[in-house]
């Protein structure tokens, strides 16, 4: 599998996927205000957490067993079976809660919550297995159809006046369309399930599922806090700030899912020296963008909320500069936990998981009663450091010889320190107060940034590596 190719592939569906979403949820934001969208923040929210029990860790489970190669479709199959009853019992438990669902919700939805939590498994469980094919590349299109599904569909539902509906149902008709086309290219086919192999996923899905929990907490606990003690308008408001940090952490999460069958492969033939040679090469890529988009939000976080979303929304400003810097130790986390999980070391990433599952929910109760979204923002931060970054490094490092590229990092800070210096006199200049004027301060940071980079002979001897893999074609495994 061609490593830098399928981050590259990856990295362009995500960044499409994610500039469509961006597009909706700047125009449904605008449209419906923070309130519905705090509605429909909060439906996701419930969906990712009824995901977990649903799943009990047997996605990461199928991916991992079908990219070792041996028995694929007794593997799927038995998949199939383990899952049914989990998600019978969670799909039982929201019908049973419905009213008490619906009240913290805020709209009568608890069962399209339900049906939104069946079509998602279906899903997710064709992706993991395209993955587990080390078909990772094809697995992109899929996103951008979903949010594309999401941005028309919706569309249509809110200029027909359905507010918070109408951002549901077109989540449902972009999962049910990942469906149909993930299952249509999945060439694994089902086998007789057996015991052994159901015990197989369960034995590895039971740590992945701890993981599974971290990855809710840091994406939706707050969201569901901030739910319990403060307003819709809040959730909303904090929610937009993380959906702009979520952007520049796309290649980041590129990487880390186009190298884990890699090395899963690698890890099952023994070859770890190969893994230990290549996670330096993706730790630079990883931060590349992370970096400079952190100081660029100290600069400009309220006029990015306040001039892309609406006024409304610069509550959550300061938010989003701690949301930003949590995602510049999020990125080298991503790498980590993956390389964990692929050389067959879940329970040390639930070890991790754990610890900051525990900071985030305590700060979290803490913080947002003192602080508000702030608070929020700094449980999470704390949290995601502490256990995904630092915990992370100390177990991986333990198991395998890995070097930081500190100075490839550092020449990053100083291009983005001399990027941010640069543009305080222009901040000066130019009085920010229109769309244009802002992304005219973006685009000039950018080129900045980006003359800046080949200065540090380091950094531009690592990036030429890279486009040149890019372009020849050439596998990290020659």
């Amino acid at each position: 599998m061609n490593l830098a190719r399928s981050s590259l592939k990856l990295f362009a569906a995500n960044i499409t996927g994610s500039v469509l979403q961006f597009v909706g949820i700047v125009y449904f934001a605008r449209v419906l205000g923070p309130s519905p969208m705090g509605t429909f923040f909060l439906f996701q929210a419930m969906l990712g957490l009824f995901a977990i029990p649903a799943d009990f860790g047997i996605r990461g489970a199928v991916e991992k067993r079908i990219s070792e190669g041996d028995s694929q479709g007794k593997f799927l199959s038995s998949a199939l079976a383990l899952k049914l009853i989990p998600i019978s019992a969670v799909v039982l438990g929201i019908v049973l809660l419905q009213s008490w669902i619906n009240s913290y919700l805020g709209a009568e939805i608890a069962i399209l919550l339900a049906i939104a939590l069946i079509l998602q498994e279906a899903a997710q469980l064709a992706i993991v297995v395209l993955k587990g094919e080390l078909r990772v590349g094809e697995t992109a299109v899929l996103q951008v159809a979903r949010q594309a599904t999401w941005l028309g569909v919706g569309g249509i539902f809110v200029s027909q006046g359905f507010e918070a509906l109408a951002l549901i149902y077109g989540l449902l008709s972009g999962i049910f369309l990942v469906i149909i086309w993930g299952w249509f290219k999945v060439s694994v086919i089902p086998n007789k399930p057996s015991r052994e192999h159901a015990r197989s996923l369960y034995d590895y899905g039971k740590y992945n599922v701890v993981s599974s929990i971290g990855g809710y907490f840091y994406n939706w606990m707050d969201v569901a806090i901030i739910g319990l003690f403060l307003t819709q308008a809040h959730v909303g408001a904090y929610e937009v700030a993380w959906r702009v940090t979520t952007i520049v952490i796309l290649l980041s999460r590129s990487i880390a899912t186009a190298v884990f069958p890699q090395f899963s492969e690698w890890s099952g033939e023994g070859a770890k020296d190969r893994i230990e040679d290549l996670i330096p090469q993706v730790l630079t890529p990883s931060l590349i963008l992370v970096i400079p988009a952190f100081f660029g939000t100290l600069l400009f976080s309220k006029e990015i909320l306040g001039l892309v979303f609406g006024t409304e929304y610069t509550m959550a400003w300061l938010a989003l500069i701690i949301l930003m810097f949590d995602q510049v130790t999020e990125a080298p986390q991503v790498v980590f936990g993956r390389s964990l999980q692929a050389i067959d070391r879940p329970d040390l990433a639930a070890r991790a998981t754990i610890v900051g599952v525990m900071l985030n929910l305590i700060l979290n109760i803490v913080l947002v009663w003192e602080f508000g979204i702030t608070g929020a923002a700094i449980a999470t931060m704390i949290a995601s450091f502490i256990s995904g970054l630092f915990l992370h490094w100390i177990y991986l490092s333990r198991r395998l010889s890995v070097q930081i590229p500190y100075s490839e990092l550092f020449a990053c800070v100083l291009a983005a320190v001399s990027m941010t210096l640069l543009l305080v006199p222009v901040r000066w200049l130019i009085s920010v107060n229109s769309l244009v004027e802002l992304l005219f301060v973006i685009c000039l940071g950018a080129i900045i940034y980006t003359v800046s980079i080949p200065l540090f002979p380091s950094l531009r001897s690592t990036i030429l590596s890279q486009c040149q893999r890019i372009l020849r074609g050439q596998t990290n495994e020659s």
